[in-house]
């Protein structure tokens, strides 16, 4: 009896000791399955990058390469203007951290787990290493007076701004103009491959990759700091970053500081209804949601992602009579200023209207240094286009009989929309070239400059995707205070007070109810025959604070209160250099029904094509093989078709598209972004030259999409071959 009676207790102790385990891996599992838990870990789990891609076997760099685009740059040489265009400030905060956290910031671990186990021990290597962050698409730019820690092109420090979440004013780090626009294709095999660096050319980054990554080394870090004994990654970051200034105090305080930060960035989270991948974004979308949205708290003016666009290419652009894609900005600074604000520069929205609300943290000084740098001077007959230029075909010598057969197929099938070559004569004529005519308070005027007049191609004629164009014709939002409510509840509008130009209501209302207004080629009135009768008239339009105005016109109201306070707050006071700085053009905006057709000088440089980059060639773009372009689209390889002209598309993508897609992942294993174009706001139609073209009907009774009649293969390669010289 008194030896059974142990065995029995200790076969008890063993049970309430299993049970124990079982109900700690239980309750373990289920804290580890909690959708709390996996929303942590997804978070503190970067993304899967793609190789390096700009670097030799061996790991040596490739050579960069520099067309000249008459910006002086040429070979590997990049002149003093052109690397200030790289990095010269517009007052932007697009990193959420001080700039000196930013360049000692470890790179994050690629999971939780390898985290968790190698915190201490491990160092990963600066997030800003070129080796890590040229693989989110970025360029790489050598150390100089205007990029002093040698970050690649588009990032610049911004001086004395404010951060959400930190204490005092700092040193932040932001966007310039040259992050979405410059871009780079390798060519050439082995030791003789080369990378080419366009300037003004779409870039082929991945923003949403680089933001989450960031997330993660930033939340690694923070969570580091708060392990005893084994806050190995944030002790380095600490040592780095507080330098001589190194103490157990300071880098306590270093982790609160920390810790505010990742608080204040950790608010709402964007709502993706169309991922964009490496090369797009939705840039309207984003810049409403900024400013209307996250800078004055107001999440019910935000509005989810599902309209991305290739980044446009910069070369020309100051000459055209309105720019982006749908044609509904007309006011340089308006539209420099709008994107410096898109990409997180400070705007004061809170303050009271007599302490000059709506000032900000923008050079905007450095906006119109930038735009003259692009424009260069007035073009005439002469001299022809200054300011940068697209690049010139570097990849064989251009077949000069199929030129002359493009040229003349140009002339016939694509001049009608995208205007003659700006290389000819015919395009001075007036109606292609003269100043921009409006009115301000009744009286007419009209621009000292002359301007490219655009053609705006209605969605009913060209047929693609109508997702960007829609954004400024539909999206609405509210700026209104909240006013018949208790004293403490009452909350002031955001103070939307502005004249701005725009397109006549009145003329575009009466037209509507007869039927008579289509956006042609001009953005016409047409009569029953589809004949053109007359252009509607640009008139003074006021704005104001409502619960649901447009946001085109809320967007252009408020950038240019924005810019006034700065006027304001420098002094300046003289209305002919206020006019200079604004480019001597009206702050016109308008939402449109269409695209415009830009100039195609330099288009073999800008892949990929149409408005939202859904076509990787300009062969599958005129001519695609059986008359159907790729479902699917591999977006992040940098890889030049110099054959098809455009991103090299690897052989077979479409199994690896559907597997990938199937395991329901957007990124292959390689880390490549798959395009999938049957998804709305990423469709492939339109623009096509096809067999369903009559050219006994007019153009704006054809069968949508169709431009013109399909190409012979002959001629194909002869369009291709011209579109080389352009």
């Amino acid at each position: 009896m008194s030896v059974v009676a142990p065995a029995i207790t200790r076969q008890w102790i063993i049970r309430f000791i299993v049970a124990a385990i079982i109900v700690v891996f239980i309750f373990v599992l289920a804290v580890l399955s909690s959708d709390k838990v996996k929303s942590i870990v997804d978070t503190l789990t970067p993304p899967h990058l793609p190789e390096l891609q700009v670097t030799h076997r061996d790991g040596s760099w490739l050579e960069q390469y520099w067309p000249d685009q008459n910006w002086g740059s040429k070979g590997k040489y990049v002149s003093e203007d052109a690397k200030k265009y790289h990095h010269i400030s517009q007052g932007t905060r697009t990193i959420p951290i001080p700039y000196h956290w930013f360049v000692e910031l470890e790179q994050p671990s690629s999971s939780i787990w390898s985290f968790l186990l190698l915190n201490s021990f491990s160092d990963k290597g600066l997030f800003t290493a070129n080796e890590f962050l040229l693989r989110f698409g970025f360029i790489r730019s050598e150390a100089d007076k205007f990029n002093p820690d040698g970050l690649p092109i588009g990032f610049a420090r911004s001086d004395s701004i404010t951060l959400p979440g930190y204490p005092t004013r700092t040193v932040g780090v932001g966007f310039t103009c040259a992050a979405c626009h410059t871009g780079h294709f390798i060519h050439g095999e082995g030791e003789h491959k080369v990378e080419y660096v366009i300037d003004g050319a779409p870039a082929t980054t991945d923003l949403t990759l680089l933001t989450s990554t960031l997330a993660a080394a930033l939340g690694q870090t923070a969570l580091s700091s708060k392990i005893p004994f084994f806050d190995g990654r944030f002790d380095r970051f600490a040592r780095r970053v507080l330098g001589p200034a190194y103490s157990p105090a300071t880098k306590l305080n270093l982790a609160d500081e920390l810790a505010s930060i990742v608080s204040a960035s950790a608010g709402n989270t964007d709502i993706i209804d169309v991922d964009e991948g490496f090369m797009r974004l939705d840039a309207l979308n984003r810049i409403g949601n900024q400013v209307f949205s996250e800078n004055v708290n107001r999440r019910d003016n935000y509005h989810a992602i599902n309209a991305p666009v290739n980044y446009p290419h910069l070369w020309t652009a100051s000459w055209f009579d309105w720019v982006q894609y749908d044609a509904s900005i007309m006011g340089p600074l308006i539209r420099n200023a709008g994107e410096a604000m898109g990409v997180n520069a400070y705007v004061d929205m809170q303050s009271s209207l007599d302490d000059q609300r709506f000032s900000s943290s923008i050079p905007m000084q450095n906006l119109v240094w930038l735009e003259d740098f692009l424009g260069g001077s007035q073009p005439n007959p002469i001299d022809g286009f200054s300011g940068l230029q697209g690049p010139k075909w570097e990849f064989g010598a251009i077949d000069k009989a199929k030129a002359e057969l493009g040229a003349s197929l140009y002339q016939s099938k694509c001049q009608g929309c995208h205007l003659p070559a700006l290389n000819t004569e015919q395009i001075w004529q007036e109606q292609y070239f003269s100043p921009i005519v409006y009115q301000h308070q009744g009286v007419p005027r009209e621009t000292k400059e002359k301007v490219l007049k655009l053609n705006l191609i209605q969605l009913s004629q060209v047929g693609t995707d109508s997702a960007q164009a829609d954004v400024l014709a539909r999206r609405t939002l509210g700026t209104a205070g909240v006013a018949n409510v208790p004293a403490g509840e009452v909350i002031p509008g955001l103070g939307i007070d502005q004249v701005i130009c725009g397109e006549d209501p009145n003329q575009l209302y009466a037209a509507q109810q007869t039927d008579q207004f289509a956006y042609g080629e001009h953005g016409a009135y047409r009569g029953p025959l589809g004949q053109e009768l007359s252009l509607t008239t640009l008139v003074d339009l006021p704005v104001k604070d409502g619960g649901n105005i447009l946001f085109g016109l809320a967007l252009g109201a408020i950038v240019q209160q924005t810019i006034d306070a700065w006027f304001k707050q420098n002094g300046l006071n003289d209305p002919a250099l206020q006019a200079k700085f604004e480019g001597g053009r009206p702050n016109c905006i308008r939402a449109t029904s269409g695209y415009k057709a830009r100039p195609l000088n330099g288009v073999w440089a800008t892949a990929p094509f149409l408005h939202n980059g859904s076509v990787a060639t300009l062969r599958d773009l005129l001519c695609p093989e059986g008359g159907q372009r790729a479902k699917y689209l591999q977006m992040g390889n940098i890889a030049f078709d110099s054959i098809n002209v455009g991103l090299l598309q690897p052989k077979g993508f479409a199994e690896e598209a559907k597997l990938t897609l199937k395991r329901g992942q957007k990124y292959t294993q390689d880390g490549y972004f798959v395009l999938d174009t049957s998804i709305p706001g990423n469709h492939n139609s339109g623009h096509h030259f096809s067999d369903q073209y009559d050219p006994k009907k007019h153009y704006l009774n054809q069968v949508t999409g169709a431009i013109g009649t399909a190409f012979t293969a002959e001629q194909c390669d002869a369009m291709i071959e011209y579109l080389k010289t352009l």
